[in-house]
């Protein structure tokens, strides 16, 4: 076997890993949570941070009504007791039960403004939250497929890279150490067939003295490209 064709099928593994290795790392990456969940995790995060601060509003109205209604309850039993004789106390006690009736009235409206507030924030809750389960179960379906995609790329991978040891041994280390270098230079290509006097990288057709040098075994380069060619 020429030195061209060791090189050459060295160089169709290499392309072989190096598809391997990029859809490993998209694959990898697939794994990951989509910006479209995280996106939905932060709207349900702010979604029950914004119900939490209403209903603790709420929360606020109700004890300070509750504590205005035991004030006025107890000034109106003070009132309609009979205990108190004096006029001007008793005017005072009246005032003080119609200003509890006023604030009562203004915090029961207000408190009914939150109230719905709270409902609308619960539906505007319920909704992101159901967006979250969707896009997590959908990540999670498909997550464990990517993850059974991982384990079978990687142990291709292995057996690639167990090749290109065996493959590699075959080949003279001056020429091995020619191919590495072109495999830098010429964006993980080094070698490349050629068919009917054309290097089918470049597609550009070759002397006829590179191809009957290529023909008879030798390492010859494109005329253009520069990549070691193979008869194929």
């Amino acid at each position: 076997m020429s030195q061209a064709r060791v090189l050459y099928d060295l160089q169709q593994i290499d392309s072989e890993i190096r598809t391997g290795k990029h859809r490993l790392g998209e694959v990898l990456r697939l794994q990951k949570e989509p910006a479209e969940l995280i996106s939905a995790r932060e709207q349900a995060k702010a979604a029950g941070e914004e119900l939490q601060r209403w209903q603790n509003q709420q929360k606020r109205l109700s004890m300070e009504i509750e504590s205005i209604a035991d004030k006025n309850k107890r000034s109106e039993e003070r009132l309609y007791s009979g205990n108190v004789k004096n006029p001007k106390e008793l005017n005072d006690l009246q005032h003080e039960i119609d200003a509890l009736g006023r604030r009562r009235a203004a915090l029961e409206e207000e408190a009914l403004e939150v109230m719905m507030r709270i409902d609308e924030n619960q539906v505007k809750k319920a909704a992101v939250d159901g967006d979250v389960d969707r896009l997590a179960q959908a990540w999670q379906q498909s997550s464990a497929s990517y993850h059974q995609e991982q384990q079978t790329l990687a142990l291709h991978l292995n057996k690639l890279l167990e090749k290109r040891q065996r493959q590699a041994q075959l080949a003279q280390s001056d020429c091995l150490r020619i191919y590495d270098k072109l495999l830098q230079q010429k964006n993980g290509l080094a070698a490349a067939g050629l068919r009917e006097a054309k290097c089918q990288v470049c597609r550009v057709t070759v002397s006829a003295s590179t191809v009957r040098a290529a023909e008879e075994g030798k390492l010859v380069y494109c005329d253009s490209c520069g990549r070691i060619l193979c008869p194929v």
